[in-house]
């Protein structure tokens, strides 16, 4: 029966951590966990940065997907800038949103819709078409083909010495016609519309003066009027810049100074005025990657493990609590400073694992010597109620006050004055005398006066009487004393057998 409630209790317990496990990365709630209330899926193409991400709004999905060429190991940009994602090798190729350059090209003499495979999933032979073969060259197919492609390059030729003899019209403009007559370009009268925002061209204009020929820009990129390609990038919260964009290979977002941010992404301004968002400082026992967070009501700022700290304005979790007996201005030490903790004296401890102050009248607990085969690290308990001493391993023994058990009992026919030795020290116990003994393994002395002598009056004459007796009278008596003990042994067994 117990182990039914047993196992109920742990299933039970296990249920309650599941229930408060932190929300996957990609989806976001009031507290960052799963067990109060339903979590919010981010928008598609959009991520949190982490695990158990705080917040109420698609705010909290700061980061997108890796465009294709990229790969990254979550398969999104990690700091929200394209940085976080890593080009392909030469030679490779990935689809936005990928966690590694899986594709490669099909090849001369292979193709399929998308012009690549995956190398992960089959080979070339299997998703790449091979183009048809024509069967061994024959002599005239072979000449056919010599005569088509003079023919070819013959109209490149041409087509070459005409453009030699004309004008290129400025970017944006064309003639309404061919074969347009002019000395200048007042004939190119046709001018063309800049590709709206958001969208690109070669020459940054509608060739065919409807937009047909202006692409869109790829989810997480943008493009500026009349742009050639999409390499604008909006910035984050508390960056701006004079676009409200950085170029990922020039130009940058500017950043706000600490504790200010701006209210939307993409924020557009020449200076720090637009910053204008008051951060506050994570709380003790928070942190964030700047200290703050990230929208001026708590939104952004992590708690910290179990056996961790902060103190207000943390970047990191890297404080631990000095312990019983030690004290500080803050209570807690750097984890590579242990000497930031100041001991109590003697025989005092502290109220608290974090207690601060700035001198030991903070240790106000009277503390207590460990008592005998008990220890500690100061040989004292740091409650005055026994709570911080343990027990010595088995064989292993210690006094009162001890930090280490480090006793081992002289054992039979030895003493000293405690009654035990000093593992790894010269100090050993006394040996009894010659025809002497003790009935214990401790025995506490100052001298042999505790060994007992193994020859008493009774004992020489039973010795005496032995010594007169024959040799055969001592085998029968040496036989009958075996044979008792058999028949003992024998009736011990059976009244063991019965009682089971």
């Amino acid at each position: 029966m117990y182990s039914k409630v047993f196992c109920l209790i742990l299933a039970f317990a296990l249920l309650q951590i599941a229930y408060t496990a932190d929300c996957e990365r990609c989806t976001f709630s009031a507290d960052g966990k799963d067990g109060k209330g339903p979590y919010t899926q981010c928008e598609e193409g959009t991520c949190t940065p982490e695990k158990g991400t705080i917040g109420t709004s698609q705010l909290a999905c700061s980061i997108k997907k890796c465009q294709a060429g990229q790969f990254s190991e979550t398969g999104y940009d990690s700091d929200g800038k394209g940085k976080g994602c890593t080009n392909c090798d030469d030679g490779t190729y990935s689809l936005e949103g990928s966690t590694e350059c899986n594709l490669i090209p099909c090849g001369y003499g292979f193709y399929n819709k998308t012009g690549y495979y995956d190398i992960n999933e089959k080979d070339r032979d299997y998703e790449c078409e091979h183009c048809p073969y024509a069967g061994p060259p024959q002599k005239k197919i072979l000449q056919e083909i010599i005569n088509m492609m003079m023919k070819i390059l013959f109209v490149i030729q041409s087509q070459k010495n005409v453009l030699k003899k004309c004008t290129v019209c400025p970017i944006g403009k064309s003639t309404d016609k061919e074969m347009t007559i002019g000395d200048s370009d007042k004939a190119c009268t046709v001018q063309f519309k800049q590709c709206p925002e958001g969208t690109f061209n070669t020459t940054g204009y509608d060739e065919n003066t409807n937009e047909s020929q202006c692409k869109m820009c790829r989810p997480g990129t943008h493009s500026l009027s009349g742009s050639i390609n999409c390499e604008l990038i909006p910035c984050d919260y508390g960056y701006y810049s004079s676009t409200g964009y950085y170029n990922f290979n020039e130009e940058d977002c500017t950043e706000c100074p600490p504790g200010k941010s701006t209210k939307e992404k993409q924020t557009i301004g020449e200076d720090e005025k637009v910053c204008d968002v008051q951060l506050q400082f994570c709380p003790q026992g928070k942190f964030s990657y700047s200290g703050y967070d990230f929208d001026g009501k708590g939104n952004g700022c992590s708690d910290c493990k179990p056996g961790t700290y902060s103190l207000e304005g943390s970047t990191e979790c890297n404080l631990i609590p000095c312990g019983y007996g030690f004290y500080n201005i803050n209570g807690y030490y750097n984890n590579s400073k242990e000497t930031e903790c100041q001991k109590c004296p003697i025989g005092k401890s502290t109220p608290l694992e974090n207690t601060q102050g700035t001198d030991d009248k903070v240790c106000s607990v009277q503390s207590y010597k460990c008592p005998e085969n008990k220890w500690s690290n100061t040989g004292y308990d740091y409650d005055g109620k026994g709570k911080g001493c343990k027990h010595c391993e088995a064989g292993t023994y210690s006094t009162e006050g001890s930090t280490v058990c480090d006793l081992k009992p002289c054992g039979y026919n030895s003493y000293s004055s405690t009654g035990f030795y000093t593992i790894n020290q010269k100090e050993e116990c006394k040996a009894c005398p010659k025809n002497t003994y003790t009935n214990e393994q401790i025995n506490k002395s100052l001298n042999d006066s505790i060994c007992i002598p193994y020859y008493s009056s009774e004992y020489d004459e039973s010795e005496s009487e032995s010594e007169n007796k024959s040799e055969s009278e001592r085998y029968d008596d040496i036989e009958t004393t075996s044979s008792s003990i058999i028949i003992k042994t024998t009736l011990s067994l059976i009244l063991l057998v019965a009682l089971f």
